[in-house]
């Protein structure tokens, strides 16, 4: 049975130039390797500088990254910067603070890695991400059978 493979690409809106030409060139090394028909699909998501858990989709999306992080003993912060913030006209919530650029990697629908992240072999880029799922996919290997720690 053939595994799917599928890359998830979260985008802050709106951001600097330099910024989206950063976030434009991790969007097209994703596409590549869907061209090169390394990965099934490719998602892109636009989200805004602070999610208040308001979107329920954009919250869940949020809370299986924190998930995944936990269960593989690695932290999002700071770059999801998760806090309890105060307005005398709307009251106290928990927002989070979102990456300008975010990738997940699923296989089939377990989700296997989340960049960046921070865990046991150090800190972790979008490009470590995408270096290290491209170098995986390349010589054929199941990220999520290898152990590999994304």
């Amino acid at each position: 049975m053939t595994q799917s493979r599928r890359l998830a690409v979260y985008l802050r809106s709106p951001v600097p130039g330099d910024t989206e030409r950063r976030q434009a060139s991790v969007l097209s090394r994703a596409e590549t390797l869907h061209q090169q028909e390394f990965v099934d699909d490719i998602s892109v998501t636009y989200w805004h500088r602070l999610s208040t858990g308001s979107d329920t989709a954009e919250a869940a999306e949020i809370a299986a990254m924190e998930a995944w992080a936990a269960e593989h003993d690695c932290t999002l912060a700071p770059t999801f910067d998760r806090h309890e913030r105060h307005s005398a006209f709307l009251g106290d919530d928990s927002v989070v603070t979102l990456p300008v650029v975010c990738l997940a990697y699923y296989e089939d629908d377990d989700l296997v890695g989340v960049y960046p992240h921070a865990g046991p072999c150090g800190h972790c880029t979008v490009t470590d991400g995408l270096d290290r799922i491209e170098s995986a996919l390349r010589s054929g290997e199941s990220l999520a059978q290898t152990g590999s720690h994304l």
